[in-house]
């Protein structure tokens, strides 16, 4: 009699057929998750071999359905509906958007390659988006979606700077040979390719340059900044590109540019070096090339070509980016002109000044390349000319003369608000504006008395008055602040222009510009809404257009002062934009250079460092970068007396950045400048004294550190507050101080520590302390009892009475202690995660009494939330109660119903329905894989409906596996539990956004070993899945262990044959991408 395996085999059923097309995916080569398949096609079972299997499967743009129609036919996809592509498409920017968040995690944890990945499938994405949209309009992605993804490729690193960081880990690991490849000979030539792009002397002869050319032209290619040209060329057939996204994309090429110059060593002498800079004057000294030339001949002949090579190589990769920026300086150009000049299609002076400083580097660079390569006079010419083309027409897009929007009549006008017919007087001009502004804000008109009385009496209207109606501008912020600023400036130019230069001082008509005039409408971009990132390319665009007319000699004299270029950086720190604090620094190492006769002050600083303080929470490098400002600040001001000295505010700033950033060590670097602070206040910097702000941001960083013992350290600067406080001292702690310690003692679950420090707080605020507990403070305590490791019972009765005695306070009158849904959270959670029989009927209580009180009630404080029925859901998943199966589904339905009702706080979750799966894959029903296995599809379901919260994770996934892998029961159980196993396998390996992990290998094997009997199939389905495994790098303990169970020793060694194990352990790239806790095998 045959057994249940066996039959379907004979018989040609459809279980094996199913089972060999959801499972040899894994035979595949290594493939991006966004890679395009085709087709379905398999070879038959009988003559079936694991190496002659193909998988094609078609994109994912929804979640796929599979179907075996019978039993000799191939598992066959059943296609979306119209109406399923077309929640489909209107999902697709949630896709992206997800994307793009993973980047941002991947960039600030420095995973290269995942935040590569991750930038590639939003493109992916949002190509096949463009696809679906093509022809009706109204559903194609909007403008702001190709910024995201072409600032999305943008933050990536360069391509030089990626070989860098690969030929540093290949040389830490040059003595550990446990990486064992295929082929050894390309694994040599890969890597030698690499340190030839760093100018590293590796092997010699012609096929090191042929790798060398090879590589350098595939790294520009793909490159950053080409990657989002595509995007860019995209756009562009849809929508007419900001300046701002062209400026991007400029700057990018011009940093790529500069890299690969970075990379040619400085030949020339000093005094030659000092007249290449002045590259509009003067050339090379003959006699110091020469000289130089000379010097050389003694270097080895074979190296010095090799040399030559490598700096050519590195000189034609600059030429190629300088001119990739200046064609898309050229688009935008054109973009300019065939959109009728308007004013906010001007290319951003920001792109004429990278481009012109890439082509000026290249001029100078092409002396130190001539000594070694011989010929680059030409390079040099055509750069220095480029430069000279590019200074002319910035100047020329830039003059007052040139035209701008429609006016009355059809003619053109340069104005963006003023009309054509006001500006033929400097009174109409006046009055136009200030009526604007009277009627867009009612308490302006109230209480400009002065310039009332100005226009009722019809007196003289001078610089006086335009300038005190721009910095009225700027106080009473409208979303044309900025605009009629810039036109009443330009208005006043185009006056003085107009008047001849002996009628210019002595005429009262004519309102000249001062430079209080441009600093008023600098700040009148600075607080004009809605401009968001383009606020600070305005006020770069007017500093650049004062210099023109100071060229022309319109405003001679009139130049920017250090308010000016303050006024900049707060831009940039305002802007929220990947590169702002780079940009800031930048306008601040400006004024630092002794040239430019604009001294920083403290401000300069402080903003400056406040941008990076900003951008700590994505750039890991931030607080390193502010507190080197701080430094620079410091050692200049014991230089230089005049020079500003760090203020608290400075010192404020830079602990920010250590406390909002992911920086290791941050808040043991952060104790250090409080003590340095401290030191410098002693020493007589009386503006350098610690506030109750600094404490508190210091306590914050320990916090946020996960230090051993920092919140140890967090609860003596409290207290250190606390005593200063009683002997009179103004450093008084604040609620924010105490909630701090409460989060950080909540974090380890120091529940003990935490009720303690509650207790104090309310002994104190009976003395007089303004410190008096809040809803957050009461939320961290019952948490810290969640975390408690000793004792549950005692987490759960201690919780109770803090509750309680809660209640009471609020019903005794104190309003300032309402229970919210935060203190409602916690004590789900301390229930949840106590482990004791009643706590399924309390959670349960306690989300009755929030669904009735909030969603039902109106009250609003105590709603339930997501997290709320997340909590509840893990409790029923670790009661173990028979009941618990029921429960969870009775508990998502519920969810899900108040969600349909237009409760947004109960939106399910990705992770409210993995509970569930875990729920049902550790209940006792025999068809608990098909029921997770339906879960999975309501997840699915519910995500195409517009729920992108709702997306499966790969814990979704690995739910289910586990769910079938543990299926009891007969015959037919077991069957189907493993194809449930198969399809739910094979939909995780093809999708778009997830990727199996460890775990996800490790239960599929499982699956294998409990659901299908040993057999030369079963062999040949292991090894298939193993090697996949071993190529992707995820061979975990998990993986390990199931792997022993399901083979023999013999057999496993046999897989191990060819890589150089040691007593049977794998190499450790079998085991590159596996992140899991207290894995001893690879140490």
């Amino acid at each position: 009699m045959m057994n249940w395996w066996q039959q379907p085999m004979m018989q040609t059923a459809w279980l094996f057929p199913l089972l060999l097309s959801t499972t040899c995916y894994a035979l595949l080569p290594p493939s991006s998750p966004h890679t395009t398949k085709s087709s379905v096609t398999l070879s038959s079972f009988s003559s079936w071999s694991p190496n002659e299997i193909i998988l094609s499967p078609p994109p994912r743009t929804s979640p796929l359905l599979f179907a075996v129609s019978s039993a000799t036919e191939d598992p066959t996809i059943i296609s979306p509906t119209n109406d399923e592509d077309n929640d489909s498409t209107n999902n697709l920017q949630g896709e992206i958007t997800l994307h793009l968040n993973e980047a941002v995690t991947a960039q600030s944890q420095q995973d290269v390659t995942s935040q590569r990945n991750a930038v590639e499938n939003a493109s992916q994405t949002l190509m096949q988006w463009v696809e679906l949209s093509k022809g009706v309009k109204s559903s194609m992605p909007g403008a702001e979606v190709f910024q995201s993804v072409i600032q999305g490729y943008l933050s990536l690193p360069s391509s030089i700077r990626i070989a860098q960081q690969l030929l540093q880990q290949q040389e830490e690991n040059e003595s550990i040979q446990e990486c064992i490849t295929d082929n050894y000979e390309e694994e040599l030539a890969e890597k030698n390719q690499i340190k030839s792009l760093l100018g590293k002397r590796t092997i010699k002869g012609q096929q090191q340059q042929h790798q060398q050319q090879q590589q350098g032209g595939d790294n520009t290619n793909s490159s950053p900044p080409h990657l989002a040209t595509r995007i860019l060329d995209v756009m562009e057939s849809y929508y007419e590109p900001t300046p701002e996204v062209y400026d991007a994309i400029i700057a990018s090429f011009g940093k790529c540019a500069l890299e690969y110059l970075a990379q040619i060593p400085s030949l020339i002498t000093e005094s030659n070096h000092n007249d290449k800079e002045d590259i509009g004057v003067g050339g090379e000294d003959d006699d110091a090339i020469e000289q130089t030339k000379g010097d050389m001949a003694t270097i080895d002949d074979n190296d010095d070509d090799e040399q030559s090579n490598q700096y050519s190589l590195y000189y034609s990769q600059a030429w190629k980016s300088a001119k990739a920026a200046l064609q898309l300086l050229n688009r935008s150009e054109d973009l300019y002109h065939e959109t009728g000049k308007q004013s906010n299609r001007l290319p951003s002076a920001s792109s004429y000044a990278t481009v012109m400083d890439v082509y000026k580097a290249l001029a100078v660079n092409s002396a130190d390349v001539l000594l070694l390569v011989d010929s680059k006079k030409k390079s040099r010419d055509e750069a220095l000319n480029v430069w000279k083309n590019l200074r002319q027409r910035r100047l020329e897009m830039y003059r007052l003369n040139d035209s701008g929007a429609t006016g009355e009549g059809g003619r053109r006008s340069r104005y963006n608000i003023l009309p054509g017919g006001v500006t033929k007087s400097v009174e109409d001009t006046f009055g136009y504006a200030y009526n604007l502004l009277c009627e867009s804000s009612p308490s302006y008109a109230k209480e400009s008395s002065e310039l009332s009385r100005l226009m009722e009496n019809e007196q003289k209207i001078g610089t006086y008055h335009f300038n005190q109606l721009i910095f009225d501008l700027a106080q009473y912020p409208q979303s044309f602040s900025g605009l009629l600023a810039q036109d009443l400036l330009e208005f006043m130019v185009a006056r003085v222009a107009s008047t001849p230069k002996k009628e210019r001082e002595n005429n009262p008509n004519v309102p000249k510009p001062t430079v209080e005039t441009i600093n008023g409408v600098l700040k009148a971009w600075m607080v004009t809404p809605n401009y968001h990132d383009a606020v600070a390319r305005r006020v770069e665009s007017v500093l650049a257009k004062l210099a023109g007319w100071q060229s022309d000699g319109t405003l001679w004299g009139v130049t920017p002062d250090t308010v000016s270029y303050n006024t900049c950086i707060n831009c940039w720190k305002q802007s929220g934009i990947p590169g702002a604090a780079e940009k800031a620094t930048e306008i601040l190492v400006l004024m630092e250079d002794d040239s430019t006769n604009i001294a920083p002050d403290a401000i300069s600083y402080c903003s400056c460092m406040s941008a990076w303080a900003e951008c700590a929470a994505t750039n890991p490098r931030a607080g390193a970068n502010a507190e080197a400002i701080l430094t620079r600040m410091h050692s200049r001001g014991k230089e230089n007396d005049d020079a500003p000295k760090p203020t608290t505010r400075c010192f404020n700033a830079v602990l920010l950045a250590y406390a909002n950033g992911k920086q290791k060590g941050g808040g043991k670097r952060a104790l250090e400048l409080l003590r340095f602070m401290e030191s410098l206040h002693s020493e007589g910097y009386v503006d350098c004294q610690p506030d109750s702000y600094t404490f508190n941001i210091v306590m914050k960083a320990l916090t946020n550190s996960k230090e051993t013992g920092a919140a140890q350290k967090a609860n003596q600067l409290l207290r250190r507050m606390e005593r200063s406080n009683d002997k009179g001292s103004t450093l008084q702690p604040d609620i924010f101080s105490y909630n701090i310690v409460l989060d950080a003692f909540s974090r380890i679950g120091d529940a003990e520590s935490a009720e303690k420090l509650l207790q104090q707080m309310y002994d104190r605020s009976e003395r007089g302390s303004i410190a008096k507990p809040n809803a957050h403070s009461y939320t961290a305590v019952l948490t810290a009892w969640a975390r408690n490791g000793d004792g549950k019972a005692v987490a759960t009765t201690r919780a109770e009475e803090l509750f309680n005695n809660f209640e009471r306070k609020y019903a005794a009158g104190e309003t300032d202690v309402q229970a919210d849904t935060s203190v409602y959270n916690a004590l789900i959670n301390v229930w949840a995660k106590s482990g004791e029989r009643k706590a399924l009927y309390r959670v349960t209580q306690i989300l009755s009494t929030m669904e009735e009180l909030g969603l039902q009630g109106g009250d609003e404080s105590v709603a339930p939330n997501s997290r709320t029925y997340c909590a509840v859901l893990d409790c029923i998943a670790r009661s173990r109660n028979f009941k618990a199966y029921n429960k969870a589904l009775e508990v998502i339905k519920r969810m899900e119903d108040f969600y349909s009702e237009g409760h947004e706080s109960v939106r399910p979750c990705a992770r409210a329905y993995s509970i569930v799966i875990s729920t049902i894959a550790r209940s006792r029903k025999r068809d608990k894989a098909v029921k997770a296995q339906e879960m999975l599809r309501r997840m699915e379901s519910e995500y195409v409906k517009g729920n992108v919260a709702a997306r499966p994770t790969v814990y979704s996934y690995n739910g289910v596996l586990n769910a079938a892998a543990f299926t009891s029961g007969d015959e037919r159980d077991q069957e189907e539990a493993f194809r449930v196993a198969c399809l739910t396998f094979d939909e995780l390996r093809i999708s778009e956004y997830l990727q199996p992990t460890h775990v996800s290998y490790g239960t599929f094997l499982k699956s294998i070993r409990k659901l299908m009997p040993d057999s030369e199939i079963r062999e040949k389905l292991v090894t298939s899945v193993f090697r996949r495994c071993c190529k992707e790098g995820l061979v975990g303990e998990m993986v390990l262990r199931e792997m022993k169970a399901l083979s023999s020793p013999d057999f496993y060694q046999s897989l191990m044959t060819g890589y150089d194990t040691k007593l049977g352990i794998p190499p450790k790239s079998f085991s590159a991408n596996v992140v899991e806790r207290d894995y001893d095998w690879r140490e």
